[in-house]
């Protein structure tokens, strides 16, 4: 079962994927104009709601899907985000007032992310993150009519979407003169297999986290710095590593044995506010009595 937090870590690690690969697929941006943007757009899109989702308190999975959708909404950049939105909105209207997601409900929720961005779109065109989208869809939905579990179901989806991006370069004529995929099929692709982690460990979510501490603090910067090589850090020292940066401050999130070393990391850039590190595995034991 997929709850609230799971779905809230899947979309930022969603977000994180797309943001280590944009400049990789600006480069392959060539439909509908090539005008070498989509990776970002989708960082974009990704980032801000990601952003927004670290300040949200997790609830049920219905309810964290349907913050999402707003948030992708309003920081939606280009065709490609645009659509991705449509995608998750689809999905959180068919999740709306579950506390968790199932195999068949995320089957269900991704099928039906499929058909609001298709029928939301004047003229869909297939080599697309519209062929990327029905073919993961269609997967998942096989994979739960046959008792796959989640972790089963999202993996067919992972397998349905990869198979679908190496279509698109058969599908559309400037990709197939180029020889390259489309890019907003990759960066979806790429979306997908960031969320996957969460995914594949959702089964096993009532047990123990695999790092103690929940660790987040704001980071007022001083000196030059990288929100990538925090992110990179984060990532070496813990999991769900999260950083962004907007108006001069860097917001850190993440899941830890050794807080100390990510508070000295952000020390290296300038002053620490908003200090916040809690047990995760005292909130999980307490959840469970």
């Amino acid at each position: 079962m997929i709850n609230g937090s799971d779905l809230k870590k899947a979309i930022i690690l969603g977000a994180a994927e797309i943001e280590k690969h944009y400049e990789s697929v600006d480069a392959i941006n060539v439909f509908p104009v090539p005008d070498g943007d989509t990776g970002t757009n989708l960082s974009l899109t990704l980032g801000g709601c990601a952003k927004s989702l670290e300040e949200f308190n997790c609830s049920g999975a219905g309810e964290v899907a349907d913050f999402a959708a707003g948030e992708l909404l309003m920081h939606a950049r280009g065709n490609s985000g645009v659509i991705f939105s449509l995608i998750f909105k689809g999905f959180a209207e068919s999740v709306a007032g579950l506390d968790s997601i199932d195999a068949k409900a995320l089957a269900l929720g991704l099928e039906n992310g499929c058909n609001e961005a298709y029928s939301s779109i004047d003229k869909p065109t297939e080599g697309t993150m519209l062929t990327v989208i029905r073919m993961a869809s269609s997967k998942a939905v096989s994979a739960a009519e046959k008792g796959a579990d989640v972790s089963e179901t999202f993996a067919a989806a992972v397998s349905g979407a990869r198979t679908a991006l190496s279509s698109t370069k058969n599908l559309l004529p400037i990709l197939k003169k180029r020889g390259i995929v489309d890019a907003g099929a990759q960066g979806l692709v790429y979306i997908l297999e960031g969320m996957s982690e969460v995914f594949s460990d959702s089964e096993h979510a009532v047990s123990a986290p695999c790092h103690i501490y929940c660790t987040e603090f704001i980071i007022t910067k001083r000196s030059e710095a990288s929100v990538a090589e925090i992110r990179r850090y984060l990532g070496e020292i813990g999991d769900c590593p999260a950083a962004a940066e907007h108006a001069g401050i860097i917001k850190v999130h993440v899941h830890t044995d050794s807080p100390h070393l990510a508070l000295q990391k952000g020390l290296e850039y300038g002053e620490l506010s908003k200090i916040k590190i809690d047990n995760m595995r005292l909130q999980t034991s307490s959840a469970g009595h």
